[in-house]
């Protein structure tokens, strides 16, 4: 990206000045060695997204930001609903609630390298990956409609894992408001047999060496040493959050039209968030949050099964879950005064800080842990 068009305000912060038509400015953060290897297009889409009514403060690109559909993957944007704010399903992405969890395996890296094969063999049985790939579990339209509302709650009620897992995810394992008659038949049909699996792309089950502290206090609270092992998985909600995405995208190109809403770039069509529109995707987007936590869920638990063939006594406790492609309603203090925003978030995650009070008690100290894949 060209240094020249951006100003500098720290070591790490860069900022666009409004122009045109963009309401707020565009702020990037990222070292001047990440910013020059940056793509040109994170800064035609960063700038594109502060055109878009009711934008709070900024549009923000993260250090990874990269060229996305409308949004760039690792852009920030919160809007107010109360100040004509919209949602767009391209400022979510298509896989809806992808994200990284994080297992302990209780493992040192020369204990998995002793039996690599056995448990690399064991793991591909249990999580199938790869387009199109089908799991053990297939859901009648009962339960299809149960998971959507109830998310990794559901998951646990059925036997996969415990409660003590839904302590370490995100909203407890369950988001309010989703509306599973807001999800095309369509949709729910593709991820029918879909749960437990990986899918394709960059979504992996690995286990991961833990090669370096550099923090100690907190690694311990963590649970984590030099020489460990943690298996992560990163995944959403496969089929049906692709669906939702491709049919709202439709609906709010003609809801944008409707309203006036003049868009940059066709891939950022949005609707009022208060519109009939809006609010249908809400409903139907957290349905697919439920369905991407319920699915890192159940891979969880088959993950479990796979390490007890050759380690009968680990436990693989969860560190945490966050999920980086979504829009939640946050208060955030803006000018002085807290605003109920809608911030979307794709390729980005949450990062709560020591005493959040959305934080488990075990994490209230350290803060949560920033699992980035």
């Amino acid at each position: 990206m060209e240094l020249t068009r951006l100003q500098r305000r720290g070591e790490n912060e860069w900022t666009i000045a409004p122009y045109g038509s963009m309401r707020v400015p565009a702020v990037i953060f990222a070292s001047e060695a990440l910013i020059r290897e940056m793509d040109e297009k994170v800064y035609e889409q960063v700038t594109n997204v502060a055109k878009l009514p009711g934008i709070v403060k900024a549009s923000y690109a993260m250090p990874d930001a990269h060229w996305g559909y409308g949004f760039p993957i690792g852009g920030v944007a919160a809007f107010d609903p109360d100040e004509g704010g919209v949602i767009s399903a391209g400022g979510v992405g298509f896989d809806i609630s992808c994200g990284v969890r994080t297992l302990l395996t209780g493992q040192t890296l020369d204990e998995i390298l002793a039996v690599k094969e056995i448990l690399a063999d064991a793991l591909f049985r249990n999580i199938p990956a790869g387009v199109g790939s089908t799991g053990k579990l297939s859901l009648d339209e009962k339960e299809m409609n149960r998971m959507l509302a109830g998310g990794a709650r559901w998951a646990v009620g059925r036997g996969y894992g415990n409660k003590n897992d839904l302590l370490r995810i995100e909203e407890g394992g369950s988001v309010a408001g989703a509306l599973p008659d807001q999800v095309s038949e369509r949709a729910k049909k593709r991820q029918r047999d879909e749960m437990g699996t990986l899918g394709s792309g960059n979504h992996y089950l690995e286990i991961q060496h833990v090669a370096k502290i550099f923090d100690q206090e907190i690694a311990a609270a963590f649970g984590i040493s030099e020489a460990d092992t943690v298996v992560s998985i990163h995944c959403g909600s496969r089929g049906l959050g692709h669906q939702i995405g491709t049919e709202f995208l439709t609906r709010m190109a003609g809801a944008a039209a409707q309203f006036g809403i003049e868009l940059p770039d066709r891939e950022l069509a949005c609707a009022p968030i208060q519109s009939e529109v809006g609010q249908a995707y809400l409903g139907a987007m957290r349905a697919a949050i439920n369905c991407a936590l319920a699915n890192r869920q159940i891979i969880t638990h088959l993950v479990r099964q796979a390490f007890g063939e050759i380690f009968p006594r680990t436990e693989l406790p969860l560190l945490y879950d966050v999920s980086h492609n979504t829009c939640k309603v946050e208060e955030h203090r803006v000018n002085g005064g807290k605003r109920r925003l809608f911030v979307h978030r794709k390729g980005a995650t949450r990062a709560f800080g020591p005493g959040h009070a959305e934080l488990p008690e075990a994490l209230k100290e350290t803060g949560q842990p920033v699992l980035i894949g």
